[in-house]
């Protein structure tokens, strides 16, 4: 990594460490960092979402990017089922590891906008669509199968209405739409939509550092989480990049995108479906610290091979 690339991601890390400390500050709390990354699901990461995809030039390759980011989740989380067959009488535990395949994409979008600028954004924004759809399938199903406040109805119904309402899908959707149709984000809606996606860095990232608390009594588990869903997941990130023929930035964003931290996602699930909150904090608090430096080494990697 350049002394340049490292300057520039100073300030995102610093944000990190900001979060860090208002929370042993005590001026926010768990409960308070959720809302936060509530507010950035729902508002920021949208219009960050819609702006970049709006205004980039789609190509056949980026399309494939979805389908890896809901298939690559899948098949690990069938993978770590096999292989956590030991705490299958801690089913909360065993949840936990299931539902955190789905990674954290809004940590990848501004390391991948200040790297690539808007096109690497656009990809990253691709690539989470399809992380969105297993989080709002499998991994809701997973978290209510496993966790003790399921309900025997109409979960089916809820993961069908949570897909069908997330934002950063229909951000997508209507990117992609505007982009095919050549409509132009400007003028005051244009920047009004920048401005939010403006504010998504800081808030994204002080939310991020807010869940930076690691338990050591989780060790072997997360060691083989972060085997699973980090270093696995992004060597078959890059591998399907490379069958299906991908080129470019598409391959450095398949996987690098692959390798990015563990979902606040299975922090939110793990406290609505009663699951074992302080380990999917514990797995947060370790891939972010892990992924800081993947997300500054890996794509200048790649971007040297394949760019």
């Amino acid at each position: 990594m350049t002394l340049v690339a490292l300057l520039g991601v100073t300030p995102i890390l610093m944000l990190i460490a900001l979060g860090v400390l208002v929370r042993l500050t005590g001026l926010i709390n768990q409960q308070s960092g959720l809302v936060l990354t509530r507010l950035a699901y729902y508002v920021t990461i949208p219009a960050a979402i819609f702006t970049s995809i709006a205004r980039s030039q789609l190509t056949t390759s980026m399309l494939f990017l979805p389908a890896i980011g809901f298939l690559l989740p899948t098949f690990l989380a069938g993978l770590a089922y096999l292989l956590t067959r030991r705490i299958a009488d801690r089913p909360e535990l065993r949840g936990v590891m299931l539902v955190a395949m789905v990674v954290l994409g809004v940590f990848g979008y501004p390391f991948f906008q200040l790297f690539f600028g808007e096109a690497g954004l656009a990809r990253m924004a691709m690539y989470d669509v399809g992380n969105s759809l297993y989080a709002g399938t499998l991994a809701l199903w997973l978290a209510q199968h496993f966790g003790t406040n399921a309900k025997a109805e109409g979960n089916s119904r809820l993961a069908w209405r949570k897909v069908m309402t997330s934002p950063v899908l229909w951000a997508a959707v209507l990117g992609v739409l505007a982009s095919v149709l050549r409509v132009p984000v400007v003028g005051p809606v244009g920047s009004f939509l920048d401005r939010l996606a403006g504010a998504n860095t800081p808030l994204a990232m002080i939310a991020v550092g807010v869940f930076v608390r690691p338990k050591a009594i989780y060790m072997g588990l997360m060691a083989r989480f972060v085997l699973l869903r980090m270093v696995l997941g992004a060597l078959l990130g890059w591998l399907i990049a490379l069958a299906l023929g991908m080129r470019g930035l598409d391959i450095v964003t398949s996987c690098a995108a692959s390798a990015l931290p563990c979902g606040t996602t299975a922090l939110i699930y793990a406290g609505n479906e009663g699951l074992d909150a302080e380990f999917a904090a514990s797995l947060i608090s370790v891939t972010v610290i892990l992924g800081a430096v993947l997300i500054n080494i890996l794509p200048h990697l790649l971007a040297r091979v394949y760019l």
